[in-house]
């Protein structure tokens, strides 16, 4: 919950922290960037480190740590001090999320597994959103960003200590080689990748995706994968086990899984920004309406998890990535003049889609794991999960910033002089500003709102054509090992 919090405190926050520490636009954009890359560079490690040193010793140092970063973002001065706390934090929440997820499977029975993990859906990721947007814009707007990370602070230090009592006193360790050069080349991939996809759409690249750094970044980037594939297909000990990779379902539940992070903190911060550069809202006003997502969310999880007793798994899967599909869709309805009835009801939908359908499809990537090797696939699903939100939102952003340009030009192209709808609407326009001038800037300015919600509108739309080939090929490998299994009964 606290490690969501923080992740969407920026989301919010953003502007007032790069006006007090007076940053660039470039390095404001480091201060979630560098909290991505902790937490994606650790989350493979997790598992190894857990069965090192004991899963509880794990967690609670993980979030200890987490809490310290906290404090030293809280206290920051300058844009190193920040850039540092975010990273600490980044792998602080790295060990949170795969060592907690593992925690859940591990020590419950498998009929009470579908509970335990919608409850956790619903706690961390329901609650995380549904307050840590509200809260990150009532502090920002009315006191100072400097307490939404003392409050991390503070909950976060009871939480650790409260981890820290229940660790076993004397934990099995499993005293397994380190997959360093695995590790090496796996956090080269992760690291040259996201910022390649960060850096390459903003304006400071003068040279955009063709600028050599950029290119640079991608030739290593593939070729750190390449070197990943190499050492861990001969690793006794592989932070990923490729074998886990054979199984059809478990490959396609993944990609489904990159789909919902991508949809649970991607998607929700498009709409943030929709409301406050699209519609102009407050930023309190903005995290009040979407915070809607996150109660919904964290409701929908916990009837999931009711409904896993008496509704097959695969088919609140394909439900909620129903739902999520046509949340996509509805989202091309939005413009400049919408009201927030109609962004809630598109939340809504989406909550309830991400509700139904994360937790089942983590049930689902398991289901033919063996027990040996869940921890394995449980951090595998975390980092899929997560690297959907971090790229996500990356791809979002490409994506929409080309549709923008295309539909500013669409759109100004009707802006013509010599039309008379033009002339009205100008002569309108003038009765509230006293200037021409005014009156020209006013259309321009509602020609360039409206080209940036329909770019946004244009990104959702194209991921929602990916999620909908994904959920298709599950359903029919879902349909084709049942079938198998039924005859193989016969």
């Amino acid at each position: 919950f606290l490690a969501i919090c923080s992740a969407v405190s920026t989301m919010i926050a953003n502007s007032a922290i790069q006006g007090e520490l007076a940053l660039s636009d470039t390095e404001s954009i480091w201060l979630t960037t560098l909290y991505l890359l902790g937490i994606n560079t650790i989350v493979p490690t997790g598992n190894w480190f857990a069965n090192r040193f004991g899963f509880k010793r794990t967690y609670a140092i993980g979030v200890f740590l987490f809490a310290l970063a906290s404090l030293l973002a809280g206290l920051a001065t300058n844009f190193f001090m920040i850039a540092f706390a975010r990273f600490a934090e980044g792998v602080g929440a790295g060990f949170i999320f795969p060592v907690g997820l593992a925690l859940i499977i591990q020590n419950l029975p498998k009929h009470r597994a579908a509970l335990g993990i919608n409850l956790y859906i619903a706690g961390a990721f329901g609650g995380g959103l549904g307050l840590g947007i509200p809260i990150s814009g009532y502090f920002t707007q009315f006191h100072s960003w400097r307490e939404i990370f003392f409050a991390l602070f503070i909950f976060g230090t009871a939480t650790a200590a409260a981890c820290w009592e229940t660790r076993a006193k004397k934990p099995e360790h499993e005293h397994t080689p380190f997959d360093f050069f695995g590790f090496v080349t796996f956090a080269l991939f992760v690291s040259t990748i996201l910022i390649a996809l960060t850096m390459g759409p903003i304006p400071a690249t003068a040279d955009g995706w063709r600028a050599p750094y950029i290119l640079a970044f991608f030739i290593i980037g593939a070729l750190s994968f390449s070197c990943c594939l190499y050492v861990e297909s001969r690793h006794p000990y592989p932070l990923f086990p490729l074998r886990l990779f054979k199984d059809p379902i478990f490959s396609v539940s993944l990609a489904a899984m990159f789909l919902l992070g991508m949809a649970t903190f991607a998607s929700v911060s498009v709409s943030v920004e929709y409301m406050l550069n699209g519609l102009f809202y407050e930023k309190f006003v903005a995290g009040k309406i979407a915070a809607v997502y996150g109660i919904v969310l964290a409701l929908t999880s916990i009837l999931a998890s009711y409904l896993a007793k008496i509704i097959p798994v695969p088919f609140l899967t394909f439900a909620g990535l129903l739902l999520l599909i046509f949340s996509y869709f509805y989202n091309n309805e939005l413009s400049f003049l919408t009201g927030a009835t109609q962004v809630i009801t598109i939340l809504v939908i989406r909550g309830a889609g991400i509700g139904l359908s994360l937790g089942s499809t983590t049930l689902l990537a398991l289901y033919g794991i063996p027990n040996e090797l869940k921890s394995s696939a449980a951090t595998i699903l975390t980092f899929f999960r997560q690297i959907g939100g971090t790229y996500g939102g990356t791809l979002i952003s490409i994506v929409s910033i080309r549709q923008t340009i295309f539909h500013t030009a669409r759109f100004g192209e009707q802006a013509n002089t010599q039309l008379p709808a033009y002339r009205m609407v100008l002569q309108n326009i003038y009765d509230k500003y006293p200037s021409s001038a005014l009156a020209k800037a006013a259309i321009v300015k509602n020609i360039e709102t409206q080209a940036y919600i329909q770019g946004l509108n244009d990104a959702l739309i194209l991921f929602g054509y990916v999620t909908s080939v994904v959920a298709v090929i599950l359903m029919i490998l879902i349909g084709y090992r049942t079938l198998k299994s039924r005859v193989g009964m016969l």
